[in-house]
């Protein structure tokens, strides 16, 4: 049984794929609401076949310039049974600051504070912009960059050639294995405080 379970890790190994982890979410795991209300990660997670979690900061450039393509996303996918969870980290930024950047920026998915870092720290998250897609069973679907634009703080494609969570969500729903499971995202590193 051992030796058929490491061959099955070496065979997907060998084809560049990554095993899914599962994580587990913790029902009563709080995050806050942009008016500074307690929610529970059960309220905001439902029966929908996906969790889309969009890790953001208000001061981080790119995250400013990716507003437009997430919104774009999301309106192109709201209708489909994916849960779309914006989460700003941490607790280096005002009420205020973050609703000037979700007004703004005219973020239309909502968006939360994980003012603990729980959930951050849970998924692993450490740049902003970056989205991790998880499936019902807790499975990591897709973690990395939106897409190929940016090439490094302040360097960016003319011409972008892959469209990671565009190309993850639409494989997901038609119910194909991802080519592409990992990304590196690039911006700003999310602080520990």
């Amino acid at each position: 049984m051992i030796t058929l379970l490491l061959s099955v890790v070496f065979c997907l190994q060998a084809k560049g794929q990554r095993l899914s982890e599962r994580i587990f979410i913790p029902d009563h795991l709080i995050l806050h609401t942009l008016s500074g209300e307690k929610i529970s990660i059960s309220q905001i997670i439902k029966d929908n076949k996906f969790d889309l979690f969009i890790f953001l900061s208000p001061e981080c450039p790119l995250c400013q310039n990716y507003s437009l393509t997430l919104n774009d996303l999301y309106l192109q996918f709201q209708h489909n049974p994916i849960v779309w969870i914006g989460i700003i980290p941490g607790k280096g930024f005002s009420r205020q600051q973050m609703l000037d950047f979700v007004s703004r920026f005219h973020i239309r998915f909502p968006v939360y504070v994980d003012t603990d870092m729980q959930l951050t720290h849970l998924l692993g998250a450490t740049i902003t912009p970056q989205v991790i897609l998880l499936n019902r069973q807790g499975e990591q679907i897709y973690n990395g960059a939106i897409d190929n634009w940016a090439v490094s703080l302040g360097q960016q494609r003319t011409v972008i050639t892959a469209h990671y969570l565009q190309d993850a969500i639409n494989s997901c729903l038609k119910g194909l294995p991802l080519t592409i499971t990992h990304t590196q995202p690039i911006g700003c590193y999310i602080n520990d405080f």
